[in-house]
């Protein structure tokens, strides 16, 4: 109605959905890997090549490098997707310092 004041929430999100904060096989920050894919089954973040090469050099069956994780890893099952892109992104921003969890912004003016 006229003369009512309208307010536009805007909510973003603290949490990441990326379990592992390092590629258990490079030892890299996953914010550093220039290619990184997910598993579908443990959902766990690796650089590309280098979990491509651990797992030909397991020849058979090959474990999540994850210490305790008892999924198993299948090349199709790694995958890159978009939306993992946007959480690594969220991770760099949050480690910069310019987003800090918990705070709560007043964009009303």
């Amino acid at each position: 109605m006229p003369g009512e004041e309208q307010e536009d929430i805007v909510m973003t999100s603290t949490e990441s959905n990326i379990l592992n904060k390092t590629c258990p096989v490079t030892g890299k920050p996953v914010t550093e890997l220039a290619d990184p894919v997910r598993s579908m089954d443990c959902k766990h973040v690796y650089d590309k090549n280098a979990i491509m090469y651990h797992m030909r050099s397991m020849k058979s069956k090959c474990p999540c490098p994850v210490a305790g994780c008892p999924k198993e890893l299948q090349v199709h099952r790694l995958i890159c997707d978009p939306l993992l892109l946007v959480e690594i992104e969220e991770m760099r921003t949050m480690s910069k310092g310019t987003a800090q969890p918990g705070v709560i912004e007043d964009f009303t003016g």
